[in-house]
């Protein structure tokens, strides 16, 4: 999500910039189906008594921040 225009030429200017932001975590992006399952868990039965709360699906990028 942040990545726009302005984010895609910083990157390409600085190829330390654009390593340190693309290998942030050791595993791959965030690809639609990691939204769409968390999305079906939240609709879920098992998810009944989750209310009032943000669901990061970033595979730990705000905690690393």
């Amino acid at each position: 999500m942040a990545v726009n225009d302005s984010m895609a030429q910083n990157l390409d200017r600085d190829a330390a910039l654009a390593n340190a932001w693309t290998h942030v975590l050791p595993v791959d992006m965030v690809e639609a189906i990691d939204i769409s399952n968390a999305i079906a868990w939240l609709v879920s039965d098992d998810a009944r008594y989750v209310t009032g709360t943000i669901v990061p699906v970033d595979a730990g990028m705000l905690n690393k921040c």
